[in-house]
Order: structure tokens, then sequence, then C-alpha cells
């Protein structure tokens, strides 16, 4: 089974599962507005990016879908151990050379690795999975975006990730045009992440603008719908911005990306 995926928005190789059946902090705070009768429609995760398009098609779904079984399967027959194992091996062969060297390739940046650009941090036990596989690599910095940190029985875990030096773990915004999490319910973990509809009022709540996502609201969206769909992909990345602040683990202020 293949692991990797390599989405075109990002610099380097991710690993992803599927969004909201692996994402149980979503899934609570959905319910949670549900039951409150609060707009669902505020939330970040209403709009998941992975509950569409690419990532609904068949053969994408039933690869995620393998891939959060093989999780599960191995947590609870070997306590993972499959699971690091293999993961393991794939990073090594992907971004290592028979003699155990970096590979310096052109479309792949092997300094560094996404975790989850679908799914989330979704057990303790995975947690230690992923501790298990970072420690594996000390000079790959791995970024995880994560909303575990509600679930108050996590936070334990998701620090003890965040204390390896090449571990990024970020606590995102739950709401659109909410303030990136800060304050003693993410203590020990990264700066965090947040989604803005308005740059302003990003800029005025002390974020700094993703430069990936700028582009469509500087230039409005009928210029950006008619530029080539290659340029468009390009200045959509964190590649065509020569941008890996979220792999920095020593930034100060909180990342905003501008949702269009």
């Amino acid at each position: 089974m293949n692991l990797l995926s390599s989405p075109s928005k990002m610099p380097c190789a991710s690993f992803n599962i599927p969004a909201l059946q692996y994402c149980p902090a979503a899934k609570l705070v959905a319910k949670l507005y549900e039951e409150s009768k609060l707009d669902v429609n505020k939330l970040v995760c209403s709009s998941c990016y992975a509950c569409k398009g690419f990532y609904m098609m068949p053969n994408v779904a039933q690869a995620l879908q393998n891939k959060g079984k093989f999780i599960t399967t191995s947590i609870r027959t070997d306590n993972g151990e499959t699971f690091v194992k293999e993961m393991c091996n794939q990073i090594r062969t992907k971004y290592y050379d028979k003699k155990g060297n970096k590979k310096k390739l052109k479309s792949l940046n092997t300094d560094l690795f996404r975790v989850h650009d679908s799914g989330d941090l979704f057990s303790a036990k995975y947690i230690d999975c992923w501790i298990r596989i970072v420690r594996e690599f000390p000079d790959i910095k791995f970024w995880f975006p994560t909303r575990e940190y509600i679930r108050k029985d996590q936070r334990p875990h998701l620090r003890r990730l965040a204390e390896l030096p090449n571990a990024i773990v970020k606590p995102s915004a739950l709401e659109i045009n909410e303030p990136a999490p800060k304050g003693r319910v993410v203590a020990g973990l990264d700066i965090g992440t947040a989604v803005y509809n308005d740059p302003e009022q990003a800029l005025k709540d002390g974020h700094d603008i993703c430069p990936a996502t700028k582009h469509v609201h500087e230039m409005g969206k009928a210029k950006w719908k008619a530029l080539p769909k290659k340029d468009r992909a390009y200045l959509a990345s964190c590649a065509g911005n020569n941008c890996t602040k979220c792999w920095d683990k020593s930034s100060k202020k909180p990342q905003a990306y501008l949702a269009h």
C-alpha cells in the first residue's frame, strides 16, 4: 500500500486519511453547535476541502479508507508497530538514497513533510505512532495541523509530540474569522493557524497571511480566473511563493489562510 501522497500545493510528500471520519474533534464541535442551535456554517470544517473535489473521487476515497483501516488494525493488533515500520520505510525510500543520504530532488523538498492534508490525530495511540516516526527522522520537519486540542484528554499526548524539535504541532481555529487559538488550552503546542475571508481583519488580529492564499483576494476573482490554470496552480502553492512558514517552529505570529 502506498501511504504517501503528493498534494499539488505542497512542496513535499504528505500523509492523509479520511476527513471527518478520522476527525473526532471536528465532529464533536459540529454536534455541539447543532445541539446549541449555533450556525454550523461558521465552522471552518463545514467547508472542508477534503470532503469534496479530488478527495471524493472513488479511487482516492478508497485509498484513504484503506490507510485508515491499516492504521486502526495495526494499533489494535501490535500497538501500531506495523504502521510505524511501513511509514518509516516509505519515507526512507522517498527521501533518502541507498547510502542513507538525503536526496536532492527538483520537485520535492526532502527537508519537509506534511501530516494530514486530510484527517487528524484521532487518538492517543495514533499520536504515539507519529512520535515514534518523527524520532526516526530528525532531519525532516513534520507539520501537524490539528483541532484535537479541544479534547482535553488528547492535550498531554499532543504536547509530547510538540516537544520533539522537528515536530510542528499547530492548533487550528474552529470558526472562520476567529483568531488562531492561544492560551492555556493550547499551552505546549506551536503557534496556531486560522481561516479568514477578510485579509484586513486577519492582519488586525495579528496574523501573517499565507501568501499562497492571498492572490485571488488581491487580484479579484475575475482576473484570477482569467489566468492560465497552470499559473493559478503555481501561485496557490508553497513553492510558487517560496514559503515554508508552516514548518517554522520558531514562528511567533499565527498564520491566517484566506478562504476563497
